[in-house]
């Protein structure tokens, strides 16, 4: 019995006890391939990060030693430091093999529940294998910006109504956020526009001369339902002459808006919002919104980043 045991126990310490001078069998892994596909999209307060499974033959959905996780990193972002070879990521999650994925799509998932409106982050994933090397930062150059937006449908009532508490609903501020309701008609109103209706049928117009209105289409769910994110970056073009559309069920609507900046060397400064029409009624139309914090930036919500590939960056451990 006690040599039928060591005959159990020796190849035991032959797998256990392998060290660079002595092992003959033990083959070190190779370090990981570097994920692709990495996309995000701006949420309130939140930004979702997606990247494609990295697969290894033979690819059956079960564990497999060359990948055991992704390890995802961020960083604060300014116009331009993509260029610079010497910006550092740090690593905020990890995410196992098997967790936050579509099998359908091969994708894998991760929610910054740290990002800020207003600020605008760098991310990047890594592929992490079994004895715990990992790949290279993944390539895409992917940035994003989460951004305020409503909640829940706001409604808006007709600025034109005979009935002056209605029609005192009947403007929005983007810049207020939630308390963007605001009366259109009120001396030195804030209102960015206002709704009107022609008979039955509601229109959107710009207040003041500071505003540009674009319909850019419509933009639904199979359900019938409205696709917020269809539009993600303000247009470049195609701003209406008249600053008065009407206001259709599923169109989305961006709003080019300039206000007084605190910077005394740049007086206006020039934000991008949008709004969604959920429902049209007798005298009122409810609308999902969103506005960027950040001055200059058209980003209103990002499910298809730019992608190139940058600079390698450098990772930096903590």
């Amino acid at each position: 019995m006690a040599f039928a045991f060591l005959l159990l126990i020796v190849p035991a310490l032959a797998l256990v006890g392998c060290s660079e001078e002595d092992c003959l069998n033990c083959v070190e892994l190779p370090r990981p391939v570097v994920p692709t596909g990495v996309e995000s999209v701006s949420l309130d307060n939140l930004i979702y990060v997606q990247w494609v499974d990295v697969t290894y033959e033979p690819y059956d959905l079960e564990y497999n030693e060359n990948v055991v996780g992704y390890r995802i990193y961020s960083r604060y972002f300014v116009d331009g430091d993509e260029d610079d070879l010497d910006r550092k990521f740090f690593p905020i999650g990890f995410v196992d093999w098997d967790e936050n994925f579509d099998q359908d799509y091969g994708l894998h998932w991760f929610y910054d529940y740290d990002a800020i409106n207003g600020e605008r982050y760098e991310y990047a994933v890594t592929a992490v294998n079994a004895a715990g090397r990992e790949s290279d930062l993944s390539y895409e150059l992917v940035t994003d910006a989460p951004l305020p937006m409503s909640a829940a449908s706001e409604e808006i009532f007709d600025s034109g109504s005979s009935t002056p508490a209605v029609a005192a609903l009947g403007g929005f501020d983007f810049s207020r956020l939630e308390a963007g309701r605001v009366d259109p008609a009120a001396p030195g109103t804030t209102a960015d526009i206002r709704v009107v209706f022609e008979g039955d049928v509601p229109y959107v117009e710009a207040v003041g001369q500071n505003v540009s209105l674009l319909d850019a289409g419509v933009y639904s769910f199979d359900d019938g339902s409205l696709f917020f994110d269809g539009v993600s970056v303000a247009p470049w073009n195609g701003w209406s002459a008249t600053n008065h559309l009407e206001l259709v069920v599923n169109h989305i609507y961006v709003a080019e808006i300039i206000e007084p900046s605190s910077d005394p060397l740049y007086p206006n400064e020039l934000h991008y919002a949008k709004f969604g029409v959920v429902r049209v009624g007798t005298r009122s139309v409810r609308i999902h919104w969103a506005f960027q914090t950040i001055a200059g930036l058209p980003e209103l919500a990002v499910p298809e980043p730019v992608r190139f590939e940058a600079p390698q960056p450098v990772m930096l451990d903590l």
